[in-house]
């Protein structure tokens, strides 16, 4: 009689595991420049290695914590392109660095999330005056010559950074590093086309 107590209370609990459905694998869909992954949780996608700088636009429909790691092709993680809890929409570039090269995103979610990946050609273009609310890259129309400024202000409560990148993508000048607000003029470094702002918070640079 307990044996067949036990095999009923392993069938309800196979029957319960066939119930639950499977993790769904990011779908994937390309545009004439840009491959789009669309998944939910948590999720591994591979990619061609590349060591070819980029960027990726992100956005998540979650409450916990989720966060976008590049991964190496020995699997280790590199660069840190999200990291947030709930809600999150921004633009992070990867393989900034020479001795990047990245074959996967892993990414760490409890909702609905998107990696938009284009060339870092494709980054926004950095107007005399830009604005944003997180994490961006801004593309100048050529690099930086002679002595120029920028005023930078951040109303966030986290971490604060702006970056610059060369024409080739590559991570240069570390301009600002606060965390919180932040209210500061800086100076461009000649031969910048790119910047790459991290920021929970509106932020605005103004070029002069």
């Amino acid at each position: 009689m307990r044996s067949l107590r036990v095999l009923t209370a392993l069938a309800a609990l196979v029957s319960a595991a066939l119930l639950v459905p499977p993790a769904q694998a990011a779908t994937v869909a390309q545009t004439s420049a840009a491959t789009i992954y669309r998944g939910e949780g948590d999720q591994v996608v591979r990619i061609r290695a590349t060591t070819k700088p980029g960027i990726v636009k992100i956005s998540h429909n979650g409450e916990g914590h989720f966060a976008v790691w590049t991964l190496k092709p020995s699997g280790t993680e590199d660069d840190l392109l999200a990291n947030e809890i709930g809600v999150y929409k921004g633009t992070s570039p990867f393989n900034t660095d020479t001795s990047s090269r990245t074959a996967a995103f892993s990414i760490k979610a409890d909702g609905a999330w998107t990696l938009q990946v284009l060339p870092l050609t494709k980054a926004r273009a950095w107007s005399t005056t830009s604005r944003g609310d997180s994490d961006d890259v801004l593309r100048l129309s050529s690099t930086s010559r002679g002595l120029r400024s920028l005023k930078i202000r951040h109303s966030g409560d986290g971490h604060f950074a702006v970056w610059t990148l060369d024409a080739n993508g590559r991570t240069r000048d570390l301009l600002a590093n606060k965390v919180g607000t932040y209210a500061g003029t800086v100076s461009l470094p000649p031969g910048t086309r790119y910047a790459s702002i991290k920021a929970n918070g509106a932020w605005s640079i103004v070029r002069r």
